[in-house]
């Protein structure tokens, strides 16, 4: 998927991609005016932290140039997509090219005619990107290296929690990506009575498969689907009750939990209900300080607690990271 910003002089230059063999099947979103990177990347990126390639038409940009590679670098601290500059008729000798180089972006279009800049961003969007120029490489995350064989197949990963709104969909989202990330096939199977995958697939222009939809390389569907993968992640909310068996089937028990003094009621009564089962509690939203004594409470020989960290957005597990590489240890083969 790309995310186009662009000011109203270049408004089309993208509309090429559609027919493009390489970039034929991602949506581009296009999102013209002036802007203030800095502020966009604060503010609104988080709403687009999805998309694989920003494309950005540096004259829609009223930031210096200092101030937009400034906040590029601290973009790509947070963010992981394919940065492209529109920089119409810039040489390599101007400061803002430097910038850009030694800030990690190699992908700079520089020519003024229009059928010569669509050429530059089809290379720029091609699988390996401008390579014309050295750019400085930036260190890859620990989420990037840490890869795991898995032999696994259909692992059921029930997902519950002690009440509405505590994250459960939060956590099964983030799970399966963080699965995706490390190596694992997974999908996501909404067990609940939201309706939130409906939405879900329009907001990220998810990719419609037969069974449901596919994003990211992850499977979303209302339904567990006829292609197997290493992980099944059931995302049942409060609403496990009344799915006993598939709770109770499952290979491993995920229960979202609250520590908030109004939470503790209905963490206490979760726990009651799965008793002697063996399960992951996950606590989202616990300050640092009061974890210890929150384990001192609620883990026993049945249930071990886990602590989830902020996530964002939906779809990126990598925040969680420990806490979900916990739960899949038993499954993992060996360090690729």
């Amino acid at each position: 998927m790309i995310l186009y910003l662009s000011s109203g002089q270049h408004t089309n230059l993208l509309d090429f991609t559609n027919s493009h063999d390489v970039k034929k099947q991602k949506t581009v979103k296009k999102l013209v005016g002036n802007f203030v990177l800095k502020q966009f990347v604060v503010y609104d990126m988080r709403n687009f932290s999805h998309f694989t390639d920003i494309v950005l038409d540096r004259i829609a940009f009223s930031d210096s140039d200092g101030e937009f590679v400034a906040a590029i670098e601290e973009f790509l601290t947070m963010y992981n997509p394919r940065i492209t500059v529109i920089c119409e008729g810039i040489t390599q000798g101007d400061a803002l090219f430097t910038g850009l180089l030694e800030c990690g972006v190699g992908n700079i279009v520089c020519q003024v005619e229009i059928m010569e800049i669509q050429q530059e961003i089809r290379e720029c969007l091609s699988e390996k990107g401008m390579v014309r120029y050295r750019f400085k490489e930036r260190p890859a995350s620990a989420a990037d290296i840490e890869k795991y064989r898995f032999e696994c197949e259909n692992i059921r990963i029930a997902v519950i929690s002690s009440q509405s709104r505590i994250g459960a969909t939060t956590v099964a989202m983030g799970f399966c990506s963080y699965l995706q990330s490390v190596g694992a096939t997974a999908s996501y199977v909404e067990a609940n009575k939201s309706g939130h995958l409906s939405y879900l697939s329009r907001s990220y222009a998810m990719e419609t498969t037969d069974d449901g939809f596919l994003f990211e390389g992850v499977y979303y569907q209302n339904h567990e689907g006829a292609a197997g993968t290493n992980f099944i992640v059931y995302d049942m909310g409060n609403d496990f009750i009344d799915r006993k068996d598939l709770v109770f089937g499952a290979d491993v028990i995920v229960a979202v939990c609250g520590t908030k003094p109004y939470e503790l009621a209905y963490t206490l009564r979760m726990q009651k209900q799965l008793a002697s089962v063996p399960a992951f509690l996950v606590c989202s939203f616990t300050a640092e300080g009061v974890r210890e004594d929150i384990r001192g409470v609620f883990q026993n020989d049945f249930h071990k607690l886990l602590f989830t960290e902020y996530q964002p957005e939906l779809t990126e597990g990598n925040p969680s990271k420990t806490a979900f590489k916990e739960v899949i240890l038993p499954y993992t083969i060996e360090m690729c």
